[in-house]
């Protein structure tokens, strides 16, 4: 499922992606360098009901910022640094979510699956 993520991942000042089912589950993560940053903490905060209809979120810290893309499958969380381009993760997500609305449906998790096991 990396290969999914790729071009988020190599922006700059990213620092990490969690994919969240919209079962609360996490699916999906990789953090560049290696910390974790509190992923229990993500996942509940992105369950809260404040969320309600919205399509995005963003969250500002001193140092870091979480960006949140809600989908009808599930969630992308993106952790990155001050000075990561917003803008461009949110043309990712954008090119991102079809992909993943397809992997995260029930044939779609067999076809993923399939590709795993094909390209290795």
């Amino acid at each position: 499922m990396r290969h999914l993520f790729e071009r988020i991942l190599k922006e700059d000042d990213i620092k990490g992606v969690i994919l969240i089912s919209k079962d609360g589950k996490v699916v999906f993560r990789e953090f560049l360098d290696g910390a974790g940053h509190n992923v229990r903490d993500v996942v509940p905060l992105a369950a809260t009901p404040h969320l309600g209809k919205a399509k995005e979120v963003e969250f500002l810290y001193e140092n870091d910022r979480i960006y949140m893309r809600i989908f009808a499958e599930g969630l992308v969380v993106v952790w990155m640094g001050a000075f990561a381009p917003v803008a461009m993760i949110r043309l990712s997500c954008d090119v991102l979510i079809p992909s993943l609305e397809k992997a995260l449906s029930s044939k779609g998790w067999r076809r993923l699956f399939k590709g795993i096991s094909a390209g290795s």
